[in-house]
C-alpha cells in the first residue's frame, strides 16, 4: 500500500525571467506581414488603376469616334447647303427671285482716292438688309 502526502507548493512568488527573444520576433514576424500587405495593397491598387485607366481610354476613343463622324456629317451638310446650284434653285422657286436683266445692271466707276475717302466717311449707315422692291439674284459683272 503506497500512502500519498498532500503538500502544498506555493509557485505566486516566482516570476519567470523575461527572455527578450519572443518579443523580437513578434515584432518582426508583425513588420514583415505589414510590409507585405502594404505590398500587396499597393500591387492591387496599381492593377485596378490600370483597369480603369483602359475604360477611361476606351471610353474616350469612343467618343473621339463619335465626334469625328458628327464633324464629318456637318462637313457634309455644310457643303451640301453651300452649293451655288442649290442656293440658286430656292431663290427661283421658293422665293420667286429671277436673274436680273441687262438694263438692270450698272457698273460703278471707281472714284479717285481723295475723294473715296469723303464720301465713304459722308455716307449714312444703313441697319438691316437694304429697301427693295424686287427680288432679283445679282449675277457679278466683271
Amino acid at each position: 500500500m503506497e500512502v500519498y502526502y498532500v503538500k502544498p507548493v506555493e509557485n505566486c512568488r516566482l516570476v519567470p525571467v523575461a527572455d527578450p527573444r519572443p518579443h523580437r520576433q513578434y515584432l518582426s514576424m508583425t513588420f514583415l506581414a505589414a510590409l507585405f500587405f502594404a505590398v500587396a495593397m499597393h500591387s492591387a491598387w496599381q492593377r485596378f488603376a490600370g483597369v480603369q485607366d483602359g475604360y477611361r481610354l476606351e471610353m474616350l476613343q469612343q467618343e473621339k469616334q463619335q465626334v469625328l463622324e458628327a464633324n464629318r456629317k456637318w462637313r457634309l451638310e455644310v457643303a451640301a447647303l453651300g452649293d451655288p446650284v442649290r442656293i440658286g434653285s430656292i431663290a427661283r422657286n421658293q422665293l420667286g427671285m429671277t436673274t436680273l436683266s441687262a438694263h438692270q445692271i450698272f457698273t460703278a466707276e471707281p472714284l479717285a482716292a481723295e475723294a473715296a475717302f469723303p464720301v465713304v466717311a459722308q455716307a449714312p449707315r444703313v441697319a438691316g438688309p437694304l429697301p427693295s422692291q424686287a427680288k432679283n439674284v445679282a449675277v457679278a459683272v466683271p
